[in-house]
């Protein structure tokens, strides 16, 4: 049996590293193409579900005459807060599925958000939740798994705390305001998702409204 000779052997081992060469270039030049359009796609999920809690808050506001509370706290006339007091932590998202898993009149019917449920402080609400039927004390996170800080309209000026994951220290953070320096949402409400970095009060925030 003849042996491949010295040549050929080093002619086959060129042309791998050509091979991997090319394809590292490739990697280089499509891997963040790719990571891109991921984050894209997630900017876009992140600002749909953003809009559907708006639906949510805009028929409690119609129903009630005000927007739902940041900070738990039931207003009379609208709810018995029969749910324990609030630790201080992820607040104004735990607020606003609470207010809004109330009723279907009043409403929304978060479940179709099931796989953007968090509870990154452990909390329990202490009685259930009437449409959601749990009684851990949820947040609503964007497509980083980040929890939205949700701001009322009493509590646009407030900072709030939010713990990003179970794991993370937690964060202050502030509303998001416009380059003239107004808040987005005045008068109203704000939604503000941390973005792709995953850290609040940073240039890749969504915010909604974004007016």
């Amino acid at each position: 049996m003849t042996r491949p000779s010295a040549a050929a052997r080093g002619f086959t081992l060129i042309e791998l590293l050509i091979v991997i060469s090319i394809l590292g270039v490739l990697a280089a030049v499509l891997l963040p193409q790719v990571f891109g359009a991921n984050e894209a796609a997630n900017a876009t999920a992140t600002e749909t579900n953003l809009q559907m809690l708006e639906g949510g808050i805009q028929r409690f506001q119609r129903k009630h005459g005000i927007y739902p509370p940041d900070d738990l706290k039931a207003p009379e006339g609208i709810a018995k807060a029969t749910w324990k007091g609030d630790n201080g932590v992820n607040t104004g998202i735990e607020s606003l599925v609470c207010f809004l898993s109330q009723s279907q009149q009043d409403g929304l019917d978060l479940t179709s958000l099931a796989d953007r449920y968090s509870n990154t402080d452990a909390d329990d609400h202490g009685v259930e939740l009437p449409l959601l039927k749990r009684r851990d004390r949820l947040e609503v996170t964007d497509h980083w798994s980040t929890p939205i800080a949700y701001f009322g309209k009493f509590g646009l000026e407030r900072p709030q705390v939010v713990k990003p994951d179970a794991e993370t220290d937690t964060a202050q953070v502030k509303s998001r305001r416009r380059p003239d320096g107004v808040v987005y949402g005045a008068g109203k409400f704000q939604l503000l998702s941390a973005g792709p970095d995953q850290r609040f009060n940073t240039d890749d925030d969504i915010v909604w409204p974004s007016n």
